[in-house]
C-alpha cells in the first residue's frame, strides 16, 4: 500500500470509529488562515443551475446546515466557492450571507443561491 492509500484507509477507520462513538462526521474541503483569521471553505466544480426560478449555484442543504452550525459554534466563517465548469468563472461568497438572502431548494435537496448574490472573479 502507498502512503496515500494508507492515509485513506486510516481516515476510513477513524470515521467508522468516531461514528460508533456517536459523533456526526463532516469534512471541510479547506481550512485557510490569513493573519490569524481562519475560514472554512466549501469548494465546488460544477455546472450552473438554470431557471426556473433563477440562474445560480449551491450545495447540499445538509452541508449548508452543518457548515453554518460549525460557524455559529466556533466563529470560523464558511466560504462557498464555485468553479464553474463551462465558463471558468469563479463565484464565491460567505455562506451565511448567501443563506440570509434569496435561495431555492431543489427536489434533490440542493440549496441554490442566485448568481447576483455571489462575488464573481474572472
Amino acid at each position: 500500500m502507498s502512503i496515500q492509500e494508507l492515509g485513506i484507509e486510516g481516515e476510513k477507520k477513524a470515521r467508522i470509529f468516531l461514528k460508533n462513538l456517536g459523533y456526526k462526521i463532516f469534512q471541510i474541503d479547506w481550512i485557510a488562515d490569513k493573519d490569524g483569521n481562519y475560514i472554512q471553505c466549501e469548494i465546488k466544480f460544477k455546472e450552473r443551475f438554470t431557471p426556473p426560478p433563477f440562474e445560480g449555484h449551491g450545495m447540499e442543504i445538509w452541508k449548508v446546515k452543518d457548515r453554518l452550525r460549525f460557524e455559529e459554534r466556533t466563529g470560523v466563517k464558511a466560504l462557498l466557492m464555485i468553479f464553474e465548469k463551462e465558463t471558468d468563472l469563479v463565484f464565491y461568497q460567505w455562506l451565511l450571507k448567501l443563506d440570509q438572502g434569496k435561495y431555492f431548494d431543489t427536489k434533490n435537496n440542493i440549496r441554490i443561491y442566485p448568481l447576483e448574490n455571489f462575488i464573481k472573479n474572472f
